[in-house]
């Protein structure tokens, strides 16, 4: 149920999504293994106990970059260019507006990133790091690799993971401000 990318020495097993999941995780965005998903409370619920069940253990953002030794820019950046699973959920509420129309508004996404690709990620590292202190010295790929959890200071708080992009397509939908119950 895993694919494999073999990174220099080391694997890394990606979580797949099987079809008979894939309706209830999302799609993931472009270029990227975020995959989203959006509805109530309830519906969240149902997302998560099937996640659970397929994943496995999985962390936050920050728990994942405790997990892999590396800071949470780091784990901002891999996500963005798709060596990293995040699985995203929105909760959404039907509001009426001032005027009887209806928007919907959405909330920021409760995110979970499995612990498997984690450990995969931190062998990875202590492998390179292993060899650079076998050599003493640095490869160009193994400075890339370091540079790799260095911060963004573009997006170092990870707004991307916020920002769905099919939002951009949809009208009725607006961000829940932080003082609004969803």
């Amino acid at each position: 149920m895993n694919t494999t990318v073999f990174v220099m020495e080391t694997e890394i097993q990606f979580v797949t999504v099987p079809p008979e999941l894939a309706a209830l995780v999302g799609e993931a965005d472009p270029g990227t293994r975020i995959y989203r998903q959006e509805g109530t409370h309830d519906e969240m619920v149902v997302w998560f106990d099937a996640l659970c069940e397929h994943i496995g253990g999985s962390v936050s953002p920050g728990g994942a970059a405790v997990y892999a030794g590396v800071t949470r820019a780091g784990v901002h950046k891999r996500l963005r260019v798709g060596k990293l699973t995040a699985f995203c959920f929105h909760i959404t509420k039907e509001k009426k507006t001032l005027f009887g129309g209806k928007k919907t508004l959405k909330d920021g996404p409760i995110i979970f990133i499995p612990t498997s690709e984690c450990q995969d990620w931190r062998k990875e590292l202590e492998g390179r790091v292993a060899r650079i202190e076998a050599t003493k010295s640095a490869t160009a790929e193994d400075e890339a690799a370091f540079e790799e959890t260095d911060g963004d200071e573009k997006d170092e708080r990870g707004e991307f993971l916020d920002n769905d992009p099919k939002d951009k397509r949809r009208k009725h939908f607006r961000r829940a401000f932080p003082w609004e119950d969803i």
